[in-house]
């Protein structure tokens, strides 16, 4: 290895010194106390390499340091010791990742002989939220598979799981108060039992990646209305929007939230959808106009509004904070909205205050085709590696929207991705996505990317099974 410009995400700072270490001589790994799991880890994964860190050797230290920033590292290699400094406990964790990427990266031809360069690497995230989405609903995924997601985004350095659970075709997340939810599956059969929800949550918590679970309103309830025809504005033809003006639909969704929640207990964001509802059923019913009417609303886009409010309170009550996907329409101040249509709906957002995700579609939705090759809808755009790369979040707009941006998150929707397919459709594009996530635009350069991936694929570091 020449250089210690080998890394994904690619670092603020690389400072190279004279001499190599040899890592045949590295050994006796110690962690603080309390994290000695990610000591282990490092063991674990260097014994993948076929190192073995428990011997007498170079020590590897990790420490936590107060003098850097929260989820950010330092890796100081020298020919007497490693140390690889931790801001907290996840800047320690990614620290030790991006070490044994250094190490992966060495012994492409064995350890025998392999060394690594003396230097330092110091890095930190643009980014607070570096998300990814992953749709259940449609196509549901087996506990190992979204695990194996979760391993793949801790390498990357993304730190929030956003689960969209419930859709129209789906209801994925086991439901006591209402099991007949559990039989809606219209492309795939199955659900998530609670046990299976806290081992995934729990592996989530050891990459230290946040959960946030989404459950669908007022739209995107097909198959849901079909069992429940009463809370529709038409019993005879529910379609798929909840009525908005039966006060047993809004029991009913409160109740299901509360539920829903309590599966998610270490989860402080819960996401309520909010996109794409139709108003053809509203427009026909006698309750949804009177409400709209009695409440002085001029049309039922705002009466909409007015209940995502009102569902978006009562998470609140639950002490959680909601999101929702953005619709143009005015929410109250500290629920975040997701942008995905548009980069100007950010613009849009900032005038009302409230914090921001960046998600626009063409940029950062990982079911659209990287090639003509794969399956896809007519409508969609090509999504090429290079185009989630060179996605910009902020754009002209850094100044104003300032912190209430919390960061970029990619989606992969499922419609036509089941199970066997997930990599497929994540890789190499997550990887590109990492960069956006992590990187300062000064940091990022397209082909010093592709050198630095071909060098970790041919070490097979996406490959290797981690943690």
């Amino acid at each position: 290895m020449e250089n210690l410009d080998v890394l994904i995400p690619r670092p603020q700072s690389i400072i190279a010194d004279p001499g190599v270490v040899k890592v045949e001589s590295l050994g006796s790994v110690s962690a603080p106390a309390g994290w000695e799991r990610i000591g282990g880890q490092l063991i674990r994964n260097a014994g993948i390499m076929g190192l073995d860190l428990t011997q007498e050797g170079v020590p590897v230290k990790l420490i936590l340091s107060e003098d850097i920033k929260v989820e950010s590292f330092e890796i100081t290699i020298s020919p007497d010791e490693v140390i690889i400094s931790g801001g907290d406990p996840a800047g320690l964790f990614y620290g030790a990742g991006a070490f044994e990427q250094l190490l992966c990266i060495s012994v492409i031809r064995g350890t025998k002989g392999a060394e690594i360069p003396c230097g330092k690497v110091a890095d930190s995230p643009r980014f607070g939220y570096r998300g990814f989405m992953l749709d259940s609903a449609r196509h549901i995924q087996s506990v190992e598979t979204i695990k194996s997601v979760l391993s793949l985004m801790a390498k990357l350095r993304l730190n929030v799981f956003h689960w969209h659970l419930c859709d129209s075709q789906g209801y994925r997340a086991e439901s006591k108060l209402f099991p007949e939810l559990n039989t809606l599956a219209d492309m795939t059969p199955g659900f998530f039992t609670a046990e299976e929800i806290k081992e995934i949550c729990d592996f989530a918590a050891e990459c230290f990646i946040t959960v946030i679970p989404e459950i669908e309103m007022p739209g995107h309830s097909k198959g849901l209305l079909a069992l429940h025809p009463e809370l529709a504005c038409d019993p005879e033809e529910p379609g798929k929007e909840f009525c908005l003006a039966k006060p047993e639909v809004r029991e009913f969704l409160e109740k299901l939230i509360a539920e829903f929640a309590a599966l998610f207990p270490a989860s402080k964001v819960i996401h309520l959808g909010g996109d794409e509802a139709e108003t053809e059923h509203w427009e026909k019913c006698p309750a949804c106009q009177k409400l709209m009417k009695d409440k002085g609303l001029s049309n039922l886009r705002q009466l909409e509004n007015d209940f995502m409010n009102d569902m978006a309170s009562y998470v609140r009550s639950l002490g959680l904070t909601p999101v929702t996907w953005f619709t143009g329409s005015i929410m109250e101040h500290s629920t975040i909205i997701q942008a995905w249509r548009s980069i100007h709906e950010l613009k849009e957002t900032l005038a009302h205050g409230n914090r921001m995700i960046f998600s626009v579609h063409d940029q950062l939705y990982l079911d659209y085709p990287c090639t003509a090759a794969e399956p896809f809808e007519n409508w969609m755009p090509l999504l090429c590696e290079s185009g989630v790369y060179n996605t910009e979040p902020f754009a002209a707009w850094e100044k104003e929207i300032g912190d209430l941006l919390l960061g970029p998150e990619t989606c992969l929707w499922t419609e036509t991705v089941p199970d066997h397919r997930i990599f497929a459709k994540l890789l190499p594009r997550l990887i590109a996505f990492s960069e956006t996530a992590w990187c300062r635009p000064a940091q990022k350069d397209w082909f010093s990317y592709i050198r630095r991936k071909d060098v970790l694929s041919a070490g097979a570091w996406f490959d290797m099974k981690a943690l």
